[in-house]
């Protein structure tokens, strides 16, 4: 893919614990932590009580944030569906618990998803992996917006080297695995569909770039 390569940053938006504050104990309710999250200079999000602080990405991950979102905003202009990429909640509420994520991008199509804040009928989650939330994003995370009966498909973009994986809700969840920058991406919830080198456009790897040796075996499908 043409183009500088933008380095990858091992620090890019870590999530912490946030220690208690002298106002109250966790675990705290939902509705503290959406007071709370309106006045604070800082994102966190929350599961079941406990707030977790997202610092700031890196310049890879932005651009492979921005370059999504805006292909998809573009597809959808005009329809009554839209994207909203990193400053918007999404809400999973049932009887395993609560939480409210940041997703990197979403898409709803529902008009009920007009609330300022928080929104509770995204079909198309995508989270952009670093090495420092991959773990959470590939697992409780992942697990937690299957949860969410509004939505169709999780998709997961590597950072640091080409690979998208879509999760498909069917009759069970189906998983797609491409790594080659030609494959084509189809997620069927927009109708939409890239080569998969489109979604790193703006963040081109080095021509030396490699998956690690651990995931040579996983195959386009």
């Amino acid at each position: 893919m043409p183009g500088r390569s933008l380095p990858s940053n091992e620090s890019s938006r870590r999530l912490t614990v946030m220690p208690p504050s002298a106002a109250h104990k966790l675990p705290i309710t939902a509705a503290e932590y959406l007071d709370g999250e309106t006045r604070s200079e800082i994102r966190h999000e929350f599961v079941d009580g406990r707030i977790y602080g997202m610092s700031g990405a890196s310049l890879r991950h932005n651009a492979i944030c921005l370059e999504t979102a805006a292909r998809l905003n573009e597809h959808l202009r005009g329809g009554p569906c839209r994207t909203f990429i990193e400053s918007v909640k999404v809400q999973i509420s049932d009887e395993l618990g609560e939480a409210f994520y940041y997703p990197d991008v979403f898409v709803t199509c529902e008009a009920a998803d007009d609330d300022s804040h928080v929104a509770r009928h995204p079909i198309l989650v995508i989270e952009v992996l670093s090495p420092s939330t991959s773990r959470n994003d590939r697992g409780d995370k992942l697990a937690t917006y299957k949860r969410l009966p509004s939505i169709q498909e999780i998709v997961l973009i590597e950072q640091d080297w080409p690979e998208l994986v879509i999760y498909r809700r069917l009759e069970r969840w189906k998983r797609h695995i491409f790594t080659q920058p030609e494959s084509i991406v189809r997620l069927e919830s927009i109708a939409f569909e890239a080569p998969l080198a489109a979604f790193y456009q703006s963040a081109p790897f080095p021509t030396d770039v490699q998956r690690p040796w651990y995931l040579i075996n996983r195959e386009d499908g």
